[in-house]
């Protein structure tokens, strides 16, 4: 394994790899309890049920130049690309939506501090290997380095991470800023209910009541 994978892996104590675990598993669980019962049509994002005080109102396209977004949407799209198979990444809006959820006051700071960390390991790694960052690879690179990030423990949990807001803007109501115009559950061929709940009524409003 990569010396840099190496560290990244050393720069996590035990506890706190126990305590990301323990996060990732824990919204897993709630994610794919809701995703059985149909209830992400009702219901936002297991990552907005800490009280987030407003909707994402970004695109991608207002991410595109700006760093960490626009290495998180290369990362997005090499996890979820366009490949004719369904909406990508970028049609999801995945990158504006993570971008809310992580920076939600209420999200927890070091599942925050450590998915953006993983940004700068990722760029360490790449320039390690092709004396560039990793935005300036192609594909082909941008593919092998994610591949060789996945074989360290760290980085097996970012992406991870990734994966599951990737595939949360897939699932969760418009109204959250992903999965616009429901093209993720027309994909899925997936029934919304009804009716779908307005912005002053979202969950996160309902939750300071």
């Amino acid at each position: 394994m990569d010396d840099i994978l190496v560290q990244w892996d050393q720069s996590i104590d035990k506890a706190q790899h126990d305590r990301l675990k323990i996060n990732y598993e824990r919204r897993r669980f709630l994610h794919d309890s809701y995703k059985a019962t149909a209830g992400l049509a009702l219901l936002p994002s297991i990552s907005l049920f800490t009280a987030c005080d407003q909707t994402p109102h970004i695109t991608q396209a207002q991410l595109a130049h700006d760093d960490p977004w626009k290495t998180f949407a290369a990362v997005q799209l090499i996890l979820f690309p366009d490949d004719g198979n369904g909406p990508s990444a970028v049609d999801l809006n995945a990158t504006a939506y993570l971008q809310f959820v992580l920076q939600a006051a209420d999200s927890d700071k070091q599942d925050v501090a450590f998915i953006l960390k993983g940004i700068d390991w990722l760029n360490q790694l790449s320039q390690s290997n092709t004396d560039k960052l990793f935005i300036y690879n192609n594909s082909q690179q941008q593919n092998s380095l994610i591949k060789q990030t996945s074989q360290s423990s760290s980085g097996e949990r970012w992406i991870s991470f990734l994966l599951l807001y990737i595939f949360e803007a897939l699932l969760t109501d418009p109204v959250y800023g992903a999965n616009p115009n429901g093209i993720g559950w027309a994909w899925l061929e997936h029934q919304a209910g009804f009716p779908h709940p307005p912005s002053h009524k979202i969950y996160t409003q309902l939750l300071k009541k």
